[in-house]
């Protein structure tokens, strides 16, 4: 069984509730279920769905920051990044193998009362020269220490420079996937575990680059934490002599609901 995260969406919602409405606990019916609508949709007579606490509505008294989870590693990093974190909190990425392994608490920072925004920087573009080291015949193209900065699957995009002209086979700024990497070349793909795209070698020009993909993180604070109203709910109107009745099942503690957004089907109170 999984458990809320910290996004309104239906990959972070709670798996086991598609088993309350005699639903298989899977993850068609976890989407399904998610800010669903549709009256009897599951159950006759019953309109059900799950709703959830928005990150931007969860809010700590007095809180620093104890730690970072990582939401997407990236791919392309050849060092460490630098992090900016909105407040007074300051931290460092640590990178591996093209991509960011841990975000560093430098300083915790003080008097957050909601989770700060947190960017890692960008990688580096890594150019090289649409001629020389363009593979026509291995489909390659030579970059130095290929497979410490790209491995399989990850995404980078192609950028070439106004004026210049495009390897073949490629479309500047358009996303691929690396299809394979050694030591000293990669090779790409148009969808995650395609095969390698035919190459034609441009002219000489160095205006060209591989970018990876920025990594992502968020940040989990100390303090009391609570909610603008409740985080799941699962919402029945009720069938037979209490047709027309709300009925809720709450599994956070709820908060007041003074200002509260709109997550739900029905207005807040």
């Amino acid at each position: 069984m999984s458990t809320w995260g910290n996004n309104d969406n239906a990959a972070n919602s709670v798996l086991g509730a598609a088993a309350q409405v005699n639903l298989t606990p899977n993850t068609d019916n976890q989407t399904a279920l998610f800010g669903n609508v549709t009256a009897s949709a599951f159950i006759t007579g019953a309109t059900i769905g799950q709703f959830g606490v928005d990150a931007t509505e969860m809010g700590v008294s007095n809180g620093s920051i104890v730690s970072y989870t990582i939401t997407n590693a990236g791919s392309g990093y050849a060092a460490n990044a630098a992090v900016t974190v909105s407040g007074n909190a300051t931290s460092n990425a640590t990178a591996t193998t093209g991509r960011i392994t841990s975000v560093n608490v430098n300083t915790a920072g003080s008097g957050y009362t909601t989770i700060p925004s947190v960017t890692i920087a960008a990688p580096a573009a890594v150019t090289f020269n649409a001629l020389s080291a363009v593979s026509n015949t291995n489909d390659t193209i030579t970059i130095s220490s290929a497979n410490s900065r790209f491995l399989a699957n990850d995404r980078v995009t192609y950028t070439v420079e106004t004026g210049n002209t495009a390897i073949g086979g490629l479309t500047s700024g358009t996303t691929y996937f690396i299809q394979a990497a050694n030591t000293t070349t990669v090779k790409l793909a148009a969808t995650q575990g395609g095969a390698a795209i035919d190459l034609t070698a441009s002219v000489s020009e160095t205006g060209h680059s591989l970018t990876g993909e920025t990594a992502t993180a968020v940040a989990a604070l100390s303090g009391a934490r609570a909610a603008a109203h409740a985080g799941w709910v699962l919402r029945t109107v009720g069938t037979g002599g209490r047709a027309g009745r709300v009925q809720e099942e709450t599994l956070v503690a709820m908060g007041s609901m003074a200002g509260d957004a709109e997550d739900t089907i029905m207005k807040d109170a």
